[in-house]
C-alpha cells in the first residue's frame, strides 16, 4: 500500500489538517461507510511519511476484518472509496481557501435562484471587497471579470432598456486580464528558451504590441512592467527597455504582489545573465545590485527559505567584482537562510568558488570534493572551476582530460538549451587551443576570445592567454 494513490494523497495532506480530515470522513453526508472512518484513523496514526511496515494492505486487514481471512479485493474497494473521500476533501478545502471564489459562486445561485435581496447583499460585500483590495494583478483581474459577467448577466435578465455600466467591466477587465496573461506567458516562454531547447511561437505582432502602447496600458502600472519585460527581451539590444524596467521596479506600487514582484526581479536578473554571456560585464554590477534587492527586502525567499541557486548566483557576481571580503561575510550571513537540506552542498560549493578566487587551490579542491553534483548548476560550475584550477597548478594532463570529458558531457545532454552548450563548449575549445596552439598564432585567438558572443569566464581566458602566450614564449 505504500506506493498507492491512497498514501500519496494522504502525504499530500499537511499533518495538521488531520483532525479536518477526519471530521469529514466521518461526517454521514460524505460517508456512510462507518469501516472507512476507522480504515483512515488506522492510517493516519502512521504519518505523515506513512513508511512503516503497518500500512501494508494485510495488517490494515487484520484489524479491519479481525479472523477473517485476507480478502485482497475486499481492502482495495475500501482503498478506493477512501481515495474518492480525500479527493473530495482536497477540492473543498481548495475551494475554502478562496473566499472570493465563494463569494462569487454564492452571488451566482442567489442570480440563478431568484433570490434577489440577498444577492444585492452579497453583490454590495464584493463590491466592496474589489474597491478595498490591496492588489492589482491577473487574480483580481479575473475575479472581477467574473463579478461583471455575474452582473450584466442579471442586468439583462430584468429587461430594463437604460445604460449599465457592467457590460463595459467586462469588457475592460477582460482586456486587463488578457493582455497581462499573454505578456508574462510570451515573456516567459522567451526566458526559458535562453535556458533549454525550446522552440514557442508568441503569436504576438507589432500591431498588438502598439494597441497597448495607445491605450496606456489600461492604466495598470502591472502591465506596463510585463510589457517592458518582455520588449526587453525582444529587442535585446535596445538598452531603453532594460533602464525602464529597472525605473519602474525601483518605484513599484504596494499594488502588486510580493511574489509576483519576486518574479520581476528574476526577469530582470535574467536579462543581466544573457548580456554577460555575451561579454557585456557591465551588467555583473546590476545583476548583483537586483539580487541583494530582492534578497534584503525578502521578495527572493519562499517559505523563509533562500534558494541555494540564488545565493551561489550571488557570490558569483561578487567573486567577478573582485569583493572577497564582502562574500566572505555574506555566506556565514545568509547561509542561515537556506534550507537545511541543501545548506551544506551550497557552503562547500561556494567557500569553494571564494577560495578559488583567493587562490587557495587546496581549499578549493577540498571544498569542492564535498560537492554533490545531482544539480546542473552545480555540475557544469564545478567543471569550469576544475579546469581552472588545473590550469592555474600547471595539471596540463589532468586539464586535458576534463575538458575532453567536459565536452563529451555537454554535446550528449539534450536538456541543455543550445546557447548555455555552446557557452561552455567554447570555453572548453579556447582553453584547449590555449594549450595547444602554436605561439605564431596566438595573436588570432586572442581576438577570438574577445570576439566570440558565447562564453563563459571570458576575462579568466584572456588572462590565462596572456600567461600561456608569455610561457610559450619562453620555450621557443
Amino acid at each position: 500500500m505504500k506506493n498507492s494513490k491512497l498514501i500519496d494523497l494522504l502525504k499530500a495532506i499537511p499533518s495538521d489538517e488531520y483532525d479536518a480530515l477526519k471530521d469529514f470522513v466521518a461526517s454521514p453526508y460524505f460517508n456512510k461507510k462507518e469501516r472507512l472512518t476507522t480504515f483512515l484513523a488506522i492510517v493516519l496514526k502512521e504519518g505523515p511519511d506513512f513508511r512503516t511496515s503497518r500500512v501494508e494492505k494485510d495488517k490494515i486487514h487484520d484489524r479491519l476484518f479481525p479472523g477473517q481471512v485476507y480478502d485482497d479485493k475486499q481492502i482495495r474497494y475500501l482503498m478506493s472509496d477512501l481515495c474518492k473521500l480525500l479527493d473530495q476533501f482536497l477540492l473543498i478545502q481548495r475551494f475554502n481557501a478562496n473566499p472570493v471564489k465563494r463569494q462569487l459562486d454564492l452571488l451566482t445561485i442567489y442570480d440563478e435562484s431568484g433570490l434577489e435581496k440577498y444577492y444585492h447583499q452579497e453583490a454590495t460585500k464584493l463590491e466592496k471587497h474589489f474597491v478595498e483590495s490591496p492588489f492589482r494583478n491577473d487574480v483580481y483581474f479575473l475575479d472581477h471579470l467574473t463579478f461583471s459577467t455575474i452582473k450584466d448577466r442579471h442586468f439583462q435578465q430584468l429587461s430594463i432598456r437604460k445604460f449599465d455600466e457592467n457590460l463595459q467591466w467586462v469588457s475592460d477587465d477582460l482586456d486587463r486580464y488578457y493582455f497581462l496573461q499573454k505578456l508574462k506567458y510570451a515573456s516567459m516562454m522567451l526566458d526559458r528558451q535562453a535556458i533549454i531547447t525550446a522552440d514557442y511561437h508568441l503569436n504576438i505582432s507589432k500591431e498588438w504590441l502598439m494597441h497597448l502602447q495607445q491605450a496606456d496600458f489600461f492604466g495598470e502600472t502591472i502591465i506596463e512592467i510585463y510589457f517592458t519585460i518582455l520588449m526587453s527581451a525582444m529587442e535585446e539590444g535596445e538598452e531603453q527597455h532594460f533602464s525602464k524596467l529597472k525605473q519602474l521596479l525601483a518605484h513599484q506600487p504596494d499594488s502588486i504582489p510580493s511574489g509576483e514582484l519576486a518574479d520581476m526581479y528574476r526577469f530582470a536578473i535574467n536579462y543581466c545573465a544573457r548580456k554577460i554571456r555575451k561579454g557585456q560585464s557591465q551588467y555583473v554590477e546590476e545583476a548583483l545590485e537586483l539580487y541583494v534587492t530582492g534578497i534584503d527586502s525578502r521578495l527572493f525567499l519562499e517559505e523563509n527559505y533562500l534558494s541555494p541557486w540564488t545565493f551561489t548566483n550571488v557570490v558569483k557576481l561578487a567573486l567577478r567584482l573582485k569583493r572577497y571580503d564582502w562574500i566572505a561575510a555574506f555566506i556565514p550571513k545568509y547561509a542561515q537562510l537556506l534550507p537545511p537540506n541543501f545548506r551544506e552542498n551550497a557552503l562547500h560549493y561556494n567557500y569553494a568558488e571564494l577560495y578559488y578566487y583567493t587562490q587557495d587551490f587546496d581549499q578549493a579542491l577540498e571544498h569542492l570534493n564535498q560537492v554533490a553534483y545531482a544539480d546542473l548548476n552545480y555540475h557544469l560550475g564545478a567543471r569550469v572551476m576544475l579546469a581552472k584550477i588545473y590550469f592555474e597548478t600547471a595539471e596540463e594532463n589532468a586539464l586535458l582530460s576534463l575538458l575532453a570529458a567536459f565536452s563529451v558531457f555537454l554535446k550528449r545532454n539534450k536538456n541543455i538549451s543550445s546557447n548555455i552548450k555552446h557557452t561552455y563548449l567554447n570555453f572548453c575549445d579556447l582553453l584547449f587551443q590555449l594549450l595547444r596552439r602554436n605561439p605564431k598564432k596566438m595573436e588570432n585567438l586572442k581576438a577570438k576570445i574577445e570576439k566570440t558572443s558565447l562564453l563563459t569566464d571570458r576575462d579568466w581566458l584572456l588572462q590565462a592567454y596572456e600567461r600561456a602566450l608569455v610561457k610559450k614564449e619562453n620555450l621557443a
